[in-house]
């Protein structure tokens, strides 16, 4: 997250950024290899017809997101599920800080979520005396550094493993190797009592099916599907503009989402989930789960006759990885939570005029 108050600022931190070869290394080695690995994974495909066909199916869905809201809440409900609509960022945070509340939940475990970044969430359970932990690899580092995501897919990316091993060293107070594989074994058995812990796990979702009542998950550390399955409470915080028709619908934006995010041809797992399931941590055996549906600024975005393009962002992350701005200085000084181009108009809509300045 920027966090310059005035052009003063940013400029002395756009500076510092120029100057930290740490950030230049890391942001040089992902834009050299990324192009290459984009191209292998969309081998075979017609990637302009493709975008245009995801183009059309987010335009389509977008003119009728009322109706795909109503559709979806019948299918959920249906099957357990409890569905919010949280007009703006504040009103989601009360409706999820109310549910731990009722589920007198203390700790609480978190996959990564740019919607949960947008309506500054963290923040908000904290200071209901929450505990929040973040689960994937990325989020946590940048938790336990106090930073926002630098990349809405690789939120660490502008860190080396040798910033990480001496971050870990002090989490455990004990020396920890820069080796990658020892690092990731390292937050692996910090973060996994956490899981067992948790009364809470909050997810986002990258697709909410309209004729089933379903959420999708993609990802690759497997961390959201324990978050998702593990506690008693279960709650989904997704941005209205997810919703999609069909689950046919899903599978194609999704044949596009990892090839251009990390030039993979599919993530490591992919998660439907279609209602509360048995959990024997929940008093009646039942685990508890929510679906919170943000606006902010969405619906009307949607209605606006030019910037309603916007919101065909699936949140991949590429006009980043290719961009030569955010390849010299990083994400943390070139937007406000959503990063670059496609971030500022986000900003403006979701966040007001004075943040996407």
């Amino acid at each position: 997250m920027q966090t310059a108050h005035d052009l003063k600022g940013y400029r002395k931190d756009i500076a510092a950024a120029l100057e930290d070869d740490f950030l230049r290394s890391a942001m040089d080695k992902f834009a050299v290899a990324y192009p290459a690995s984009r191209a292998k994974a969309f081998d075979g495909f017609d990637v302009p017809a493709l975008v245009a066909e995801i183009a059309a199916i987010k335009d389509a869905n977008l003119a009728r997101l009322d109706q795909l809201l109503d559709e979806f809440t019948r299918h959920a409900e249906a099957h357990g599920i409890q569905v919010h609509l949280a007009e703006d960022a504040a009103a989601a945070n009360r409706i999820i800080a109310g549910i731990a509340r009722r589920g007198e939940v203390r700790t609480i475990v978190k996959s990564k979520s740019m919607t949960a970044e947008e309506t500054l969430l963290n923040g908000h359970l904290e200071a209901e005396g929450l505990e929040v932990v973040e689960t994937d690899l990325g989020e946590w580092i940048i938790q336990l550094r106090h930073e926002g995501p630098s990349h809405m897919v690789m939120p660490a990316i502008h860190l080396s493993r040798y910033q990480v091993a001496d971050l870990f060293s002090e989490v455990t107070r004990a020396r920890q190797d820069a080796e990658i594989e020892r690092l990731v074994k390292v937050a692996r058995r910090e973060l996994r009592a956490r899981f067992v812990e948790a009364g809470m796990g909050i997810t986002g979702a990258n697709f909410a099916v309209a004729d089933t009542g379903a959420i999708g998950l993609t990802t690759n550390e497997g961390n959201a599907r324990l978050v998702a399955t593990l506690p008693r409470i279960h709650v989904a915080l997704v941005g209205i503009d997810k919703l999609v028709g069909t689950l046919s619908e899903a599978l194609r934006i999704n044949q596009a989402l990892p090839r251009n995010a990390t030039g993979q041809k599919i993530t490591s797992y992919v998660t439907w989930i279609t209602g509360p399931v048995q959990c024997a941590a929940a008093p009646d055996g039942r685990k508890e789960m929510h679906v919170v549906f943000l606006d902010n600024g969405r619906r009307a975005l949607a209605r606006d006759p030019v910037f309603s393009q916007v919101l065909r962002c699936v949140r991949c992350g590429a006009c980043a990885n290719v961009c030569p701005v955010y390849r010299m200085v990083g994400g943390h000084r070139y937007g406000h939570i959503y990063i670059g181009a496609i971030g500022l108009i986000l900003t403006y809509f979701f966040h007001g005029r004075e943040k996407a300045r």
